[in-house]
């Protein structure tokens, strides 16, 4: 008579793959969180031996790399349009949606980066659209950057339990030197998270669209100013 293969024997038997090491990653991840992960029960969640891991991951940072990579993979990025205000909108909403919702993610940020080739087309995408529309790459690589790092910030301050970062609450009593915080504060208090990203990530766009229009003077007389008149110029064309 032959008995059953348990699933952890049949999972023993199967040739090891990044994807199946990716796979149980994610599993371990969701079930246990951030600080439950490691490479030992990573290799117990596979039934495999911990050196037939780290022949295909080097360590627990490339592991969380690959991970992010797997997850930036779900982030849903609109079709080229004529605004890409409004298309950098939609990303930067789906790119949130998508990472808040995997809390190690965030946790992971702490220590470093998370690298990985799919988790560059939101780059990607946002650069393209603003290069494409007239920006220069100077300009695009600035407002590529601060749309991350507001992103990244908003994960890690929700993730620590202060999505806020308000100096009061308005029950306060000892605030009262501070009217308009103490006035405001129930505002903010009232706002949910998405709501507080949302309007976060259009005053940025909106600030950076705005400093397209305005023309500045550089030093070096005439020649230059007419190069970044040329500049300016280009970069209107973005928000008309």
């Amino acid at each position: 008579m032959t008995l059953p293969k348990s699933p952890t024997s049949e999972r023993a038997m199967q040739p090891l793959t990044r994807p199946h090491i990716v796979a149980a990653g994610l599993r371990l991840l969701e079930r246990e969180g951030a600080a439950g992960l490691s490479m030992r029960k990573l290799a117990g969640e596979l039934g495999k031996a911990p050196a037939a891991v780290y022949k295909h991951v080097s360590d627990k940072r490339e592991l969380m790399s690959l991970l992010f990579d797997e997850v930036s993979r779900r982030i849903e990025l609109p079709g080229p349009g004529d605004d890409p205000r409004t298309a950098i909108v939609a990303a930067a909403q789906s790119a949130h949606r998508v990472l808040e919702a995997h809390g190690w993610i965030a946790t992971g940020m702490i220590d470093g980066p998370l690298l990985g080739v799919t988790s560059m087309r939101l780059s990607e995408f946002i650069l393209d659209a603003l290069v494409r529309k007239g920006m220069s790459d100077v300009q695009a690589a600035r407002l590529q950057v601060a749309i991350w790092e507001y992103l990244v910030g908003h994960l890690v301050a929700a993730r620590a339990g202060s999505p806020v970062m308000f100096p009061c609450s308005a029950a306060q009593d000892d605030a009262e030197d501070y009217p308009t915080v103490r006035r405001v504060a129930p505002l903010v208090a009232e706002m949910s998270d998405q709501e507080r990203f949302d309007a976060g990530l259009r005053v940025l766009l909106d600030g950076v669209f705005t400093e397209a229009h305005t023309p500045h003077a550089p030093p070096g007389g005439a020649a230059a100013g007419e190069a970044s008149s040329s500049v300016s110029r280009s970069a209107a064309d973005v928000a008309g």
